[in-house]
């Protein structure tokens, strides 16, 4: 059986932190985001219950696929509106500029994320 699942992202203190939960549905406008969540994407995965070599029932989990792109909350700022907006955020504009970001996402809790194609803001 295939199950769908949400992971909500979370600021942490040097990587971000992350919450996994079954829904029915990969549907953003159906999903309640947690305070403190900057952001979440939905995966896939294969699940099966078998009964195990002791009669008791085992869930198998299969790796997780099918990721769709990030659901971010907050706003694109282009590196132009970055430079004109937060001129003192050098580290960021270096970024950008190294790796070659046009955008990035400043979430409601006020970090930055990069911004690819797959994603979608909600304001």
């Amino acid at each position: 059986m295939i199950k769908h699942y949400v992971e909500y992202f979370y600021p942490g203190a040097l990587f971000a932190e992350s919450n996994i939960k079954n829904v029915e549905s990969k549907n953003p406008s159906k999903i309640k985001i947690p305070n403190g969540c900057y952001g979440f994407h939905f995966f896939d995965r294969s699940e099966i219950t078998i009964e195990n070599e002791n009669h008791e029932p085992e869930t198998l989990i299969g790796k997780p696929r099918n990721y769709s792109g990030m659901f971010y909350l907050g706003k694109v700022m282009t590196l132009n509106e970055v430079k004109r907006e937060i001129p003192d955020a050098s580290v960021l504009i270096s970024n950008m500029e190294i790796n070659n970001l046009d955008k990035v996402i400043k979430t409601r809790c006020g970090n930055f994320q990069p911004f690819h194609k797959m994603d979608t803001v909600i304001e």
